[in-house]
């Protein structure tokens, strides 16, 4: 007596199952092989999207994710999914009509809302995602990204004791963090409290020692504080890190409201490398 053939949900818990423990060809097999059953499976077309993304295969992963979505264009996962893929695709503002849609439909989920916020700033509607953004930590306190970014979009529009609470509140939750302290530390330089910003800055680098900006920005905290001996060590982990950057470095030093003047460009060079 021959086996049944296995059901349309059991297939998908396996595909489901396959993608789980990693074994992404096995769960697109599985994926293809319920189309056969069904021609119009949202699920598995939504998992194929998924997979597709993984791989960068990002045409690939529009055509399913939009598959998924026709039977039912109020899918909250697919919908956020979509979102993802526009982002990859270097387009933030199909991202954001995406994710829109999806804090709409689902307004108590808050991935919905930190990457509406994120797609937002990246579109530079910062208002609008400032208030996304708030909308996602209120959801999530304790989400460090959704704190981070809000702290960003603040700090674009000039909000910067706002923007200064936000990444204070990200280094809480991940002290660990390097971008926490670095994003901290340029709110602090536009604040103009300079020995913060060097506290900031030092311990982004002290957190993540090839941190190239950390280090050129801490040059530029410490030589607006007077302490040229500390920039210049700063200055030269930077050209270190990125040896490109000499005339980035030239000019911080030349143009601060306090720094070093050098006649000859061997010499500046010669200082720097030590």
């Amino acid at each position: 007596m021959s086996a049944s053939p296995a059901a349309p949900d059991q297939i998908m818990g396996a595909a489901l199952q396959h993608y789980n423990a990693g074994r992404a060809a096995e769960a697109e097999q599985a994926c293809h092989a319920l189309l056969a059953l069904v021609l119009q499976h949202p699920a598995a077309h939504q998992l194929l999207a998924m997979l597709a993304l993984d791989r960068q295969a990002l045409a690939q992963a529009r055509q399913h994710i939009l598959l998924s979505l026709a039977p039912r264009p109020q899918h909250v996962p697919s919908l956020l999914m979509a979102g993802r893929i526009a982002l990859a695709e270097g387009d933030p503002a199909t991202a954001v009509q995406y994710f829109d849609a999806a804090a709409r439909h689902q307004p108590g989920v808050s991935q919905a809302h930190f990457h509406l916020g994120t797609s937002l700033s990246a579109v530079g509607r910062h208002a609008e995602a400032v208030a996304a953004l708030r909308q996602a930590v209120a959801l999530a306190p304790q989400a460090m990204e959704a704190v981070l970014n809000l702290g960003s979009a603040l700090r674009e529009l000039g909000e910067l004791p706002a923007a200064r609470e936000a990444f204070e509140q990200a280094c809480r939750l991940r002290p660990d963090v390097a971008e926490t302290w670095f994003n901290l530390g340029l709110t602090l330089q536009d604040m103009k409290e300079g020995a913060a910003a060097v506290d900031a800055f030092a311990r982004a680098l002290q957190l993540r020692p090839g941190y190239a900006d950390a280090a050129l920005n801490l040059g530029v905290a410490l030589q607006e504080i007077h302490r040229m001996d500390d920039a210049l060590q700063a200055f030269r982990t930077a050209l270190r890190l990125q040896p490109q950057w000499f005339g980035r470095i030239a000019h911080a030093l030349t143009a601060g409201s306090s720094g070093r003047l050098w006649l000859h460009v061997r010499d500046l060079e010669a200082a720097l490398r030590g």
